[in-house]
């Protein structure tokens, strides 16, 4: 893969998960609240969009020497 494949990867990629993780915070959340999802409700899912998020960018550009 070259360089800016990897780099389109690694700016769309994190925006899918993102959209991915909207929908899963928000399905977690009873709709009593005005906003969009409530944070304290929802950590588990923005620890575990960060986490891969984070993995998936190490994996893509680590250094295969």
């Amino acid at each position: 893969m070259n360089k800016t494949q990897k780099l389109i990867l690694a700016i769309f990629v994190p925006i899918i998960f993102f959209f991915i993780a909207v929908f899963i915070a928000n399905e977690s959340v009873d709709y009593k609240s005005s906003i969009l999802f409530d944070l304290g409700e929802t950590w588990y899912v923005w620890l575990f969009y960060s986490a891969s998020c984070c993995l998936f960018e190490f994996l893509l550009f680590r250094d295969k020497k």
